[in-house]
């Protein structure tokens, strides 16, 4: 006849049993908190079970690239840190806490004077004969506008190029009193 073995039951929802449910080394479960205990020399102790709602230690897996944080179908919300730079398999993200790059499908969002190394990212505008070329934006404000939102922005860019910086349903004054008209060249370039 085979030995039963019997583990002590406990069926609360929460909480742990206490040295006087549990003797010294005696073993119970909870099948219902999915928990086993064991009281160990007067400290009840939890089996197999994790609380990370107050981490005090380093979370490391037991081996170099072995565990994943979530998974495909099951994802965290958001990531808070502290630190001021994430290791991504050897590259470094550093941030100083005051920009937000933004990621879609349609391609990344950099906050404005982003640089590529030491060097300030281009803005690309599109030419009249449609190829790309590199520009500055300048904001325009006007009094009749204030200066809290910019009337339209200017680009100024580097090639002689037949599109029009301020065109569409707005206007533009010439210092002569005339509009700018669509055979009237770029306003301004370097």
């Amino acid at each position: 006849m085979a030995l039963k073995i019997k583990l002590k039951r406990f069926t609360a929802a929460s909480g742990s049993p206490t040295t006087s449910d549990l003797e010294s080394g005696e073993v119970g479960i909870n099948p219902t908190q999915k928990k086993i205990f064991v009281n160990n020399s007067g400290t009840i102790v939890a089996l197999g079970s994790a609380d990370f709602s107050a981490v005090d230690q380093d979370i490391i897996p037991d081996g170099n690239g072995t565990r994943n944080l979530g998974s495909s179908s099951k994802r965290f919300a958001e990531l808070f840190l502290t630190g001021q730079t994430i290791n991504l398999g050897g590259a470094t993200i550093d941030s100083d806490g005051t920009g937000t790059v933004s990621v879609s499908a349609t391609g990344v969002t950099l906050p404005a004077g982003s640089k590529a190394g030491t060097n300030k990212i281009a803005v690309a505008v599109t030419g009249s004969g449609g190829t790309e070329q590199a520009a500055t934006v300048v904001p325009f404000f006007s009094k009749a506008g204030g200066l809290s939102t910019a009337n339209t922005n200017f680009n100024f860019n580097s090639v002689v190029d037949d599109k029009f910086v301020y065109t569409g349903s707005k206007s533009f004054t010439l210092e002569n009193g005339s509009n700018l008209a669509d055979s009237n060249i770029t306003l301004f370039q370097f």
